[in-house]
């Protein structure tokens, strides 16, 4: 009945994120980071860059707490 395709959905289930999670552990091991940062479009190339000259490493994300202050001047 309907029962004998679990084990076939879940052998294809296992074998398609099978990839998705290699890929964690292999940017774990070599960046130190789940998550590589795509860089498909110029918004994400540029923030790339930014992250990299604000922070030294590109593939750790940072917000508007990595930038610096102006200094005031009156």
């Amino acid at each position: 009945m309907w029962w004998e395709i679990l084990p076939s959905a879940a052998i294809m289930l296992v074998c398609l994120s099978l990839p998705h999670y290699a890929s964690l552990a292999f940017n774990r091991v070599a960046y130190g980071n789940d998550y590589r940062r795509r860089l498909e479009s110029v918004f994400e190339r540029n923030m790339f860059s930014r992250d990299g000259g604000l922070t030294g490493a590109p593939w750790v994300l940072s917000g508007l707490d990595a930038i610096p202050d102006e200094d005031k001047k009156d």
